[in-house]
Formats: structure tokens, sequence, C-alpha cells
């Protein structure tokens, strides 16, 4: 196994690993391609800004896991970043043959030690601690289990592994309707994922001209994620029904249908 940071001459394997055929999804899906040409855009702008923030893993030269990470001052939508916090946002292993070999562990073990050493994200520093906030997961081991094994602990609505200072609850203002929500379906997604942006525009494919929808881009337009509060964005998407945040919006991926009787539902009272 091989452990590459990501650069310009290996940004597209990211797009490999992370997009495949789904139950509720195929590569062809126009709304899938959008999604990875916004990511791929996103990972250029991104990587001459701050530079690496991605770790990909090869087995037999094939990109098969990634773990993808980046400072909290780099997420313009936040309201109060944490100076020098490394925010975990997912690993990924996306072949089955790369499966039970211990190639995430392996790839939290390189980012665990950059953070010590210091990281190039970080101008060279160690960060101070980091922090993740685990989303369902389909397979052996639940994602906060196995971060558990690594030292992580329960915090504020995350998980945080101590690393030069003592972990530092986040600070995050409490979600408040808009008047001007109501009635209407509002999402935001991260461009970081091709799925969050497929995720708004099938909600938009389904409820256009039956209710006022609004989507936008949380890194191109977070003012607009701000007046709104905090809490409500999760992981690569975040969506308010009649300006109230859903009981689970990860409802969508598991049964579509009853996540969307549960929108109009909502819309309704």
């Amino acid at each position: 196994m091989r452990i590459e940071n990501i650069s310009e001459k290996n940004l597209k394997d990211t797009l490999e690993i992370c997009s495949s055929d789904r139950p509720f999804a195929t590569m062809d899906d126009p709304k899938l391609k959008k999604g990875r040409e916004i990511k791929k855009q996103w990972l250029v702008d991104t990587l001459k800004r701050i530079g690496p923030f991605m770790k990909i893993a090869y087995l037999d030269k094939k990109p098969v896991a990634q773990v993808l990470f980046y400072p909290e001052e780099a997420m313009p939508y936040l309201h109060n970043p944490r100076k020098d916090v490394i925010y975990l946002k997912c690993i990924f292993v996306s072949s089955p043959e790369a499966r039970g070999k211990g190639v995430g562990a392996s790839l939290l073990n390189d980012l665990i030690n950059e953070c010590k050493t210091g990281l190039k994200c970080l101008d060279g520093r160690p960060c101070r601690f980091i922090v993740t906030r685990p989303f369902p997961h389909e397979g052996d081991l639940p994602l906060s289990d196995f971060y558990e094994k690594f030292g992580f602990k329960q915090g504020n609505q995350e998980m945080f592994l101590e690393n030069k200072s003592k972990y530092v609850p986040m600070e995050v203002p409490p979600y408040h309707p808009l008047s001007e929500d109501y009635g209407k379906i509002i999402l935001t997604y991260n461009p970081d994922c091709e799925w969050g942006y497929f995720y708004a525009m099938a909600m938009k494919e389904i409820f256009q001209g039956k209710y006022p929808i609004k989507v936008f881009n949380s890194w191109k337009k977070p003012g607009e994620y701000k007046k709104r509060g905090g809490g409500w964005m999760q992981i690569a998407v975040g969506i308010l029904v009649n300006a109230q945040i859903p009981d689970n919006p990860f409802l969508f991926w598991i049964d579509r249908k009853a996540f969307i009787r549960k929108v109009e539902e909502a819309l309704q009272k």
C-alpha cells in the first residue's frame, strides 16, 4: 500500500474513489456529473489556497481510499472556527478488495502523525486537536467505534483527539428560523462532496413546481448559512423544511419515499 498527499498530479484520483454506481444513482446521472465538476474545481482552488488537505491510499497502483481533512479556519460558513484545529471530514474506502486490510487505519494513522509533526495546510504547524462528526455508515464497524480505537473521545456534538492542547468545544449559535423560509425548502451543499450536490438537486427535481426551493453552495455563499444560525449542516448537505430542521436528513439515502412523505407533511403544517 502507498499513501500520497493530494496534489495537482493525483487530484483526479479522488473522483474515482468517491464516485461509483449506487442503488440510488449511477455514474452517468447528470446531477452526479455536475457534482463531480463542482468538486474538482473546489479541489483545485483549495489546494492552491491551503496546500494538501487529503491523503489517498493506493493498492497495486489503484486509488482505493482517502481521508479528507482541513483547518476549521478554511471553512467559510463556520461562525466561530477554532485556530489550528483540523476537521476530519471523512475516511472512505471505496474498493471492496481494500476493505478489511487496514487501509482506513493506515490513512488515519498517517494523518495523526502529521498532525503531531506539522501540516502543510497549517503552514507547517502541528494542530491543537482533531475533530470529526461521524456519519451513518453501512459496514462492519460504525465510524464512531472506529475513531474510538484511535483515542477519539466524545465532545460537544463531535468527537475529538487532543494533540498539542486540550479540547475546546466550538461555540455554535443556535439555529433560528427566518420568516422568509416558511413554506419553503432551503438546501445548502458542501462542494467537497459530489453527493451533497446530488442530494440538493434530487430534492429540487422532486419538489420543483410544488413548493418554493432555494439551493446554495455553503462555501460560496456562507452568509446565507450563517444568517440562519448553526447546527443544520449535516456533513455534505443542509436542509430546512418549512423553516425547521428535519429529524433525519439521512433518511433520503435509505428510504427516499418515506423521506419525501415527511417533507411534504412538514410543509403542510
